[in-house]
């Protein structure tokens, strides 16, 4: 997933979770969790601390010091946004446009072309096709493709790193200039070009 800075992992499944790397103090801190049981955040976190620090022994010193209260304001914090995040209920993909349609719970529809996502360009819509919601809603999996899109960061318009979003606008700038000069290089040359320069007597 893409949903930039800080670095951080999702817990995703039949729910969702959200850990940041590091968070505040410099220690890993969980942003929010809903659906998850409290017994298997536990588990959860610390394989996926130790996934992303690639130390079980930094995970486990900090899930050592997970407090029950710690846990409670991540669940409210998960509940807050089940009620207010985007998620979807149902997503599918349509060859003949090429975009990734979505189903909110809101009952609004948002869709985006498979091509303007990082992860996805340049995927056989076959491997487009297999589609699934997760995480209550907060994701989209294409297991073919071994890729999770967070809903709420497509939703905003997030679709690839920071880096990838960067060069992908400027690239789209440099289009448009691109255009803007060719038109009106075409509208000077209906007029007879451009006048020609007079010596000086």
């Amino acid at each position: 997933m893409f949903d930039h800075e800080p670095a951080h992992v999702h817990v995703t499944g039949p729910g969702q979770a959200k850990i940041n790397l590091p968070g505040v103090f410099g220690i890993p801190e969980i942003v929010f969790s809903a659906g998850i049981k409290r017994a298997d955040m536990r588990r959860l976190l610390v394989e996926a601390i130790a996934h992303a620090t690639r130390s079980y022994r930094n995970g486990s010193v900090f899930m050592g010091g997970m407090s029950d209260a710690a846990l409670r304001k991540a669940e409210a914090r998960g509940k807050a946004m089940l009620e207010s995040e985007p998620r979807a209920v149902s997503a599918r993909y349509e060859p003949e446009t090429g975009r990734v349609v979505v189903d909110l719970v809101n009952g609004c529809g948002y869709a985006f072309p498979a091509a303007l996502v990082e992860d996805l360009r340049g995927a056989s819509p076959e491997d487009l096709a297999d589609v699934r919601v997760d995480g209550l809603g907060f994701n989209l999996r294409f297991p073919a493709l071994d890729v999770d899109l967070y809903v709420p960061a497509l939703v905003s318009g997030l679709f690839g790193t920071r880096a990838w979003m960067t060069r992908e606008l400027a690239r789209a700038a440099g289009r448009k200039t691109s255009t803007a000069k060719a038109q009106a290089a075409r509208a000077n040359g209906a007029k007879g070009g451009r006048p020609r320069k007079v010596a000086g007597g």
